[in-house]
């Protein structure tokens, strides 16, 4: 039983995704340790001026990270065997480090923030129609409610990936590696809303995306 050739091109962008969120995610979280100076001399207490914002974004790319990683060993595992039938026990293995890892994202995400029970207000006046009503986000819908949507997202999809590859068929693993690798994107980018990262600065590359008008 043979893996569809398309699926091997699934994995390349995820991987590389790894590598450098991982990368960054590991050097910059590194921003809230206080290391020694040479010679044993201790650093001094007071923190680095304006860092604030760089430990919280540094945090974003390290949760990023840590979830790509587990679900990336995944896809390249699937791609590894033949006819992309997993081994129970490795299944197992990689099944429980997925799970760990989005439970771990979901518990040391931030918190969503939380809204005030409404007061009565007097009706408000219907506003004028335009070609975008209905479609901007639901009041409520906040970055860390995407975020929380998308993890639940990924879990989703590399459980399927798991029941399809034990099963055996290579069109479902195919069209169920696919999904997961949209799963990951889902989470990268969720990441990147209300986070606060830096626009990048390379010429040539696009902005951020950003949040809907009253998404917070």
């Amino acid at each position: 039983m043979r893996m569809s050739r398309k699926a091997g091109l699934l994995v390349p962008t995820a991987v590389c995704g790894v590598l450098a969120l991982g990368a960054a995610g590991t050097a910059l979280a590194s921003i809230d340790d206080a290391p020694a100076r040479p010679g044993g001399v201790a650093a001094p207490d007071a923190p680095l001026p304006g860092t604030e914002a760089v430990a919280g974004q540094a945090r974003s790319l390290a949760l990023a990270s840590g979830v790509l990683k587990p679900v990336t060993d995944l896809i390249t595992s699937v791609l590894g065997v033949p006819g992309g039938k997993l081994w129970p026990g490795q299944a197992d293995r990689l099944a429980k480090s997925v799970r760990d890892a989005i439970d771990t994202a979901r518990q040391t995400g931030p918190a969503a923030p939380v809204v005030p029970p409404a007061t009565p207000a007097a009706p408000e006046v219907p506003p004028v129609s335009r070609p975008d009503n209905g479609k901007r986000a639901k009041p409520g819908r906040t970055a860390a409610a995407l975020k929380a949507n998308a993890l639940a997202d990924l879990q989703t999809k590399a459980s399927a990936l798991f029941k399809a590859s034990a099963a055996g068929d290579p069109a479902a693993i195919t069209r169920a590696l696919r999904a997961t690798v949209t799963g990951l994107v889902n989470v990268i980018v969720s990441t990147t809303l209300g986070s606060g990262l830096p626009a990048p600065d390379l010429p040539g590359l696009p902005a951020l995306p950003t949040l809907p008008d009253g998404v917070r």
